[in-house]
């Protein structure tokens, strides 16, 4: 999707897939569309133009120039009534991403009012940490 400002979000993160590039944007506003909707899918329909929101990028480990895959739409996305209203409406902006205990947390400012973070289970943590505990690495 495109945006008005694109800014770097987390370091990215190494998989075997590729490199994960998290960032941030703010979603176009097409002056010809109404209440600033673009119809020629220039921004994210799923969310108001304006809305700071975030996408991914999947680059080549072996060529980092080259795009394996994007998000053509936000993958994370003011919900909450807390990134909807603030200082700044509906703003999520991620900012650190730390793997910790078998998660990951994603911290990200809300409405340029509050810090906020969502964890997300990793689902191979519990085969390693078996694994650990089994004296294996």
């Amino acid at each position: 999707f495109a945006w008005d400002v694109g800014a770097p979000a987390p370091p990215a993160v190494i998989t075997p897939e590729g490199i994960l590039f998290i960032y941030n944007s703010k979603n176009k506003w097409c002056d010809y569309g109404r209440n600033g909707k673009c119809e020629r899918g220039e921004n994210d329909p799923t969310i108001p133009p304006g809305t700071y929101s975030a996408g991914q990028v999947l680059l080549s480990l072996d060529d980092p120039t080259q795009v394996v895959h994007r998000t053509y739409q936000s993958f994370f996305k003011p919900e909450m009534q807390y990134e909807k209203t603030g200082q700044v409406a509906n703003v999520c902006f991620l900012e650190g991403l730390a793997y910790y205990r078998g998660e990951w947390l994603l911290y990200y400012g809300t409405a340029d009012s509050k810090i906020a973070v969502a964890k997300w289970p990793d689902p191979t943590a519990n085969a390693r940490l078996n694994r650990n505990q089994a004296g294996e690495l």
